[in-house]
C-alpha cells in the first residue's frame, strides 16, 4: 500500500512521512514470535489450497571450522530445527533488510521536512511566538544559501508568514497556500513565501515515472518475446503507457489509410 501511495502524483512530503512511519511500525511489529506464528498459519492455508506439502525440509548443515585464538572459545553449533532456521535466517533477515531500507528513506525525507515542516500549517503560526518562527526561517535561509547568495531572507519571511497566517484557513496545504497567494495577486507582497513554497513543492517524493515505465516493460517483454527488437519494443511500450490515447484511435480508419499508402497495385 505504501509503494502504491508513494507513486501518487498528488502526494506531498508530509504524507510520504506518515506512510513511511506506518510501514516501519508494521514491519517492527511483525518481528516477533507471535506474528511469525500467525504468518505460518496463513502460509499453511495457502500451501494446502495449492496442494503443496506445508513442511520445512531439513537442509544439510556443515560446521564451519575456524582457528581458535583462545582456549575458552566455544565451537559453532548449527541450528538443528528447520523451522527455527527458517525464522532466523530468512524471516527475520528479510524484515531487518526492509526496516533498514525504510529507515534510510525516512531519514532523508525527515531531514528535508525538518526545514520546511512549518510551512504545512501556516495558520497555526498565529499561536507561535515570533522567536520560534524566526528560528525556522533562519534554518531555512541557511539551507537555501550558497556562498554569498541566498534565495530568501529570514527576517522578511518571518514577517510575511505572520501576516498571511491570519488570512488562510486551518490546515492549509502548501499547494493550496500558493494557489491562494497567486489567485489574490499577493506574490509581490510575500515574495519570500512564494519562493519557499515553490522550492518545497518541487521536491520529488519518489521517482514514480521510472517505476511505472519499468513495470510496463516487465509486462511487455516477457520470456516469450525475448527476440523482440528495440524499435518494436519502444512502440509497444509507448502504446501501453499512453493507453488512454490509443483507445480513442479508430483502428479501421488507421488500417485503411496505411493500406492505401503502402498499396503497390495501380488503378487503371
Amino acid at each position: 500500500m505504501t509503494s502504491k501511495q508513494l507513486q501518487a502524483k498528488d502526494l506531498d512530503m508530509h504524507g510520504a512521512i506518515n506512510y513511511l512511519k506506518k510501514t516501519k511500525k508494521f514491519l517492527v511489529n511483525c518481528r516477533n514470535e507471535m506474528e511469525f506464528k500467525k504468518i505460518l498459519v496463513d502460509a499453511v492455508e495457502i500451501a494446502v489450497s495449492l496442494e503443496i506439502p506445508a513442511l520445512f525440509e531439513p537442509e544439510p548443515t556443515r560446521i564451519r571450522r575456524k582457528n581458535k585464538q583462545f582456549t575458552y572459545e566455544g565451537d559453532d553449533e548449527p541450528i538443528q530445527y528447520p523451522k527455527e532456521n527458517f525464522k532466523i535466517n530468512f524471516y527475520f533477515a528479510i524484515l531487518d533488510t526492509a526496516i533498514q531500507s525504510v529507515e534510510e528513506r525516512f531519514t532523508h525525507i525527515q531531514k528535508i521536512s525538518s526545514l520546511f515542516g512549518f510551512l504545512y500549517d501556516v495558520h497555526s503560526l498565529q499561536g507561535v511566538t515570533s522567536k520560534e518562527v524566526m528560528e525556522h526561517c533562519l534554518n531555512l535561509e541557511k539551507a537555501l544559501q550558497h556562498a554569498d547568495s541566498k534565495d530568501i531572507d529570514a527576517a522578511d519571511l518571518c514577517s510575511e508568514l505572520k501576516s498571511i497566517s491570519r488570512r488562510v484557513e486551518r490546515c492549509t496545504l502548501p499547494l493550496e497556500l500558493l494557489n491562494f497567494i497567486l489567485k489574490n495577486n499577493l506574490a509581490d507582497c510575500v515574495p519570500n513565501t512564494v519562493i519557499a513554497l515553490r522550492i518545497l513543492l518541487t521536491f520529488p517524493v519518489s521517482v514514480a515515472s521510472g517505476e511505472r515505465s519499468f513495470s510496463k516493460l516487465k509486462l511487455i517483454k516477457t520470456f516469450l518475446r525475448t527476440s523482440m527488437q528495440q524499435e518494436r519494443l519502444a512502440g509497444l511500450a509507448t502504446l501501453s503507457i499512453e493507453h488512454e490515447i490509443a483507445r480513442n484511435i479508430n483502428l479501421m480508419e488507421l488500417v485503411s489509410t496505411f493500406a492505401k499508402t503502402k498499396a503497390r497495385k495501380g488503378k487503371f
